[in-house]
């Protein structure tokens, strides 16, 4: 029995409701010294993204396990414009990834019934009917997806949207437009393969 079925039949695999807009889910509060931190985390994530086209935090990627092989690996791209998410797609199938796809609020929730959760989640923030930063937040108060990895991919790229992305739980963050390798490069690290 897989994790998804066992959450079923505890009853404890809400995501309809866990990500419906009329569900309140707060962000978590910071102290002045963490706020500190999470600024100077936007200003690294900054740079970074200047010098190799991502950031990641290498201390969430799995930590010391062996990665799965890509074609045991689901990726969940979550991204509401056909042609980001078709090259995204396609991109990730090339090196053997398994793929899944949402648009919306709706359709994000249908991906995550499926029989197995997905091993990455693949996020951008703005979308129809609801914010990538909310969703973020939702999946990290979520017990089943609270540990899923999770790359923000968006073209909001100020030091304040991947400080807030980061003091999120992003494990990563990219922006768009996105090359291939640098997309492949980022997914590896945080899978703990690169």
């Amino acid at each position: 029995m897989n994790d998804t079925q066992e959450a079923q039949n505890d009853g404890d695999l809400d995501f309809t409701q866990h990500f419906s807009p009329e569900t309140p889910v707060p962000e978590p509060q910071h102290t002045p010294e963490q706020l500190r931190d999470i600024d100077d985390l936007g200003s690294i994530g900054a740079a970074a993204l200047k010098d190799s086209g991502f950031y990641a935090r290498i201390i969430n990627a799995s930590q010391g396990s062996s990665p799965a092989s890509p074609q045991d690996t689901t990726i969940l791209i979550v991204e509401d414009d056909p042609g980001t998410s078709t090259i995204i797609r396609r991109a990730l199938e090339k090196y053997q990834y398994q793929t899944r796809q949402a648009h919306d609020r709706q359709s994000f929730a249908t991906a995550l019934h499926q029989t197995t959760l997905p091993d990455l989640i693949m996020l951008d923030v703005m979308l129809p009917g609801m914010n990538g930063f909310d969703v973020l937040n939702r999946i990290r108060q979520h017990k089943l997806l609270e540990n899923v990895p999770v790359i923000m991919l968006t073209s909001l790229s100020e030091r304040q949207d991947i400080a807030r992305g980061l003091s999120l739980g992003a494990d990563a963050y990219l922006t768009k437009p996105i090359l291939p390798s640098t997309l492949i490069d980022a997914v590896q690290v945080v899978l703990g393969g690169g």
